[in-house]
Formats: C-alpha cells, structure tokens, sequence
C-alpha cells in the first residue's frame, strides 16, 4: 500500500498542528491523572493524601468521598465539617449513587441535623426502596426523632428484608416498648425469625421459663432445621441453667429427632441398644459412655434378650482398675416413685463388684442401686424409687465397687438388654 506524505509547509499549519499535539498531550496527562487519583483515593492511608487526590482530580466523586471517610475516622472535631462537606461534594457529583445519598444522611446526623438527615435518607430510600439498609438507618432515625410508629414502619421492613436486622430490631423494640412482648410483635411482627430473636432476649435476661414457650411455638422444621442453631444455643442455657424437662424438649424435638416416645419423661431412651451407642459426644440424654480403651463396650447381635441386639462389657485385666463408667440422665416427675428394671447376663471370673445405681442427677444422691449377680442367662434386675421434691433428673449408671484386696483380675463378658423406667 503506498505511503501518501502530506507537506506542512505554511506557518500556520504548522501552528494548527503543534496546537493539537499539545491539546491532545494535556488530556493524555489529566486522564491520567484522574485516573491515578481515583485508584490511589481507595487505598489513600490518610487524609493528607486524601486531600491531594482530591485536587488532582476535584470532579470526581470517588475521591471526595474517601476524603470524607478519613477526615470522619480522625475524631477530631475540627474535621467533621471537612467530612460532611465532602460527603455533599460526592453526592453531588453522583447524584443517582444511593450509597452516597446514605452516608451523607449518616453525615448529617452525626453533625446534629436530625432533619437534614431524614431528607437525604429518603433520597437514597427513593433511588434504592428495596435495601434494607436504607430503611433500618431511616428507621433509627425517625426513633431518634420520637417519631416510633414511622420508625418501626422502617425498621419491620428492615428485618423482613435482611435477617441480620432481625436481633437489633427485637432488642430494640424490647426496651422501647419496656419488654412488652405482644407490644413487640404487633410492632416489628409475629414471625418465627423474630420469636427466635425474643427467645434468644429472654434466655440472656436468664428468663428461661419464657423463652422455652416462645421457642415452643415454632413449627417442628423451624426447631430443627431452619433455626437449629438456635435450638442448640437455648438447649445449652437450659442444661446449664438445670432445667432438664425444658432441654429434654428442645434436644428430643430439635436436636435428636425422637419420632417415638423415648425422648419424653420418665423414659430411657435406647433402653434396648437397637441403635448404636455413641462412644463420644454424647448428650445427657443419651447413654454416655466414660472415655477409656478398656474393657471394650460394643453391641452383640449374637446374644440379646430382645430386639437385635444387646449391650455387652469384655474384661480382661489383670488388676481390675479397667472400668468405664455407663450412664443415662432421664427427666423425672418429683415426689413420684418409678421401677427402673433391666435384664443382664453374664460369664465373668472376679472378686469385684458391678452394681447399676439411680442417683438424683445434680446432687449425685444414691437413691437406689443393686448388685449384679453372676447368671448365664437372662436375669431381670429392678430398683425402686421415689424422687425427692425439687428434683427433675436422675442419673442410671453402671458402677463398680473396689476390690478388698489390691489387685482384682477380671474376665469375661457382661451383656445388658431392655432397660426400662415405669412410674408406679
């Protein structure tokens, strides 16, 4: 293809022609620096350096905008003006930025302008009606204000919208309508996520009757599904707060998924060893087995009673020390007698002495227990009892009474079917 050479002869062309090099070199260098001075605004250390982005590029609202957030983040007097200001530059340079709109109403309220920043938050709600932010900090200004029935308007879409409002808005509600709980659901709701949130208030406040009825009125999946965290938070309170019969609620519906009748009062649950036994991080409410290698503690499907399978120990020590505790907490019926039977078997060769105990499960009170004799077939074993007042929980455990003499060899096997607790 053949190279056409144009002749700049004339001054004046020559002129012309230096004259748009030179316009066209001044944009190269400002484009650059804009955009030096945007990208360098985002991480600028600063306000200082804020401060000279701002000027090498004053229309944009990017660089005003992180003047804003480091002049504010000094704390110091003087530079909440210089923050509000630039706030109002960026805004006003992005005037359809909802973002901008919403830290300029923060602004404004932190400046004292309760007013100024309702105006400006209902801009940004007008370009962004579906963000939950938007209306929580719309909502709390308006609270601010005195204005609660507005406020709460704001604050109800607020959680509805966004799950991480749903605890600020019932804490909220809670102290500004002085624990009122029907006040609170008329105001913010009556859903589960909010009745999750109230029960989680009244657990902290160590009101844990009140909390458990809340937690009841959800439904089954919401218990143990869609809000199991929580279930497993309320059920830990309890534990600890010893309110058995409400825990044994939340673990047997939430956190075990009983579909029978073992997970209520005054029933063993797995009485019979037809599931399998959990060697560690067991809850109460199960058999818990106390951690150690010996004996080995394992399910017999060659031997059981009924079902298909049974429980059984394996000794072999020399000096009898090996021994792992066996034990089940139950909720019980205080002032009521119960009849805990069990059947066993067994082939071992000791001087040592194996005996199932029912103990009151906080005090540790012995308030029946019974030997285990040595039988090869199937033996039934009941103890029976009457449950002081005050008591809610008891504890079944298999113990061992030491040996007279130091060393106590054990061999042998001891197997344990359908365990069950009646009231009389």
């Amino acid at each position: 293809m053949p190279v056409k050479a144009i002749k700049i002869d004339s001054l004046p062309s020559r002129a012309i022609l230096l004259a748009g090099a030179v316009v066209l070199l001044a944009g190269a260098f400002f484009s650059v620096k804009w955009g030096l001075a945007n990208t360098a605004s985002s991480k600028a250390p600063d306000k200082e350096v804020a401060d000279l982005m701002v000027s090498w590029a004053p229309d944009d609202p990017q660089t005003h905008y992180t003047s804003a957030v480091l002049h504010e983040r000094t704390f110091l007097p003087e530079d909440l003006p210089v923050s509000l200001s630039e706030y109002e530059k960026a805004t006003a340079l992005a005037p359809h930025n909802f973002l901008l709109w919403l830290e300029l109403g923060k602004a404004r309220e932190r400046n004292g302008d309760p007013i100024g920043a309702e105006r400006t938050l209902r801009k940004a709600l007008e370009l962004a009606p579906n963000y939950a932010q938007v209306r929580w900090v719309l909502g709390n200004n308006l609270l601010r204000q005195g204005r609660s029935d507005e406020a709460f308007a704001e604050i109800r879409q607020a959680a509805s919208s966004d799950e991480k409002y749903v605890g600020p808005a019932a804490s909220m509600a809670w102290q500004v309508f002085d624990e009122d709980i029907n006040l609170v659901r008329h105001t913010i709701g009556d859903s589960a996520r909010i009745n999750v949130a109230l029960s989680a208030i009244l657990t902290g406040q160590k009101r844990f009757d009140e909390a458990f009825a809340i937690w009841e009125s959800l439904m089954l999946e919401e218990k143990g599904v869609t809000y199991k965290q929580a279930s497993i938070d309320l059920y830990g309170h309890l534990i600890d707060a010893r309110k058995y019969r409400a825990a044994l609620a939340v673990f047997s519906t939430a956190l075990a998924g009983k579909d029978d009748d073992e997970g209520a009062p005054g029933k063993i649950s797995n009485g019979g060893f037809e599931h399998a036994v959990k060697p560690q991080n067991a809850a109460i409410f199960e058999w818990q087995i106390a951690e150690a290698l010996k004996p080995q503690i394992a399910a017999d499907t060659a031997q059981k009673r009924s079902g298909q399978r049974s429980l059984v120990l394996i000794f072999n020590s020399d000096d009898g020390k090996d021994f792992r505790t066996i034990s089940q907490t139950i909720v019980v019926e205080p002032g009521k007698t119960y009849q805990f039977e069990l059947f066993y078997k067994s082939d071992l060769k000791t001087a040592a002495t194996f005996k199932w105990e029912v103990a009151g499960f906080t005090d540790g009170k012995i308030l029946s227990t019974e030997p285990v004799a040595g039988n090869t077939d199937w033996t039934s074993q009941r103890l029976k009892f009457t449950v002081p007042a005050g008591t809610e929980a008891i504890a079944i455990r298999l113990a061992r009474v030491p040996c007279r003499t130091g060393l106590c060899s054990i061999s042998g096997r001891i197997w344990f079917d359908d365990l069950t607790l009646s009231a009389e």
